[in-house]
């Protein structure tokens, strides 16, 4: 009877960590919710293994299997990003350029002279005008209120 009841007793403890393929669904199902595929993999894979004619645990598999892979979102965004990136880059060298097209292009001495010089001579003639033209004599406009 002692050895019974020893037997028992070293075996009791082995039972409370053992896990059913009930404790593996629940695992994996709740990963799965989480969004956690990885972890939802391993956990579902383990049970397989130790319960391999469970048709919940192959269900659930099936369906983490469609869940998508958090590595191929981060790869997604990061070339997104990375898209994003290149063309702010290529607007900047755009603005760059017509900056530095609108940028007043130098003129030499000779040609600031003319160009002086041809200012100069028309408001010289504009001047000549307004001399010869006769001014304006204001009038009084009667007002009837």
């Amino acid at each position: 009877m002692k050895k019974v009841i020893l037997l028992i007793l070293c075996l009791f403890p082995a039972t409370l960590f053992a896990q059913s393929a009930m404790d593996y669904f629940h695992k994996s199902a709740n990963f799965y919710v989480n969004a956690n595929k990885k972890s939802a993999q391993t956990t579902i894979k383990e049970g397989i293994q130790k319960f391999p004619d469970n048709q919940k645990l192959k269900d659930l598999a099936a369906k983490i299997e469609e869940l998508p892979d958090p590595e191929e979102d981060e790869n997604k965004q990061n070339q997104q990003k990375q898209e994003n990136q290149d063309q702010q880059e290529q607007d900047q060298e755009q603005k760059d350029q017509k900056k530095e097209q609108q940028q007043p292009q130098e003129i030499s001495p000779e040609d600031a002279q003319r160009i002086l010089d041809a200012i100069a001579q028309e408001e010289k003639e504009l001047q000549e005008k307004l001399q010869k033209k006769e001014p304006v004599r204001s009038r009084q406009i009667e007002k009837n209120w």
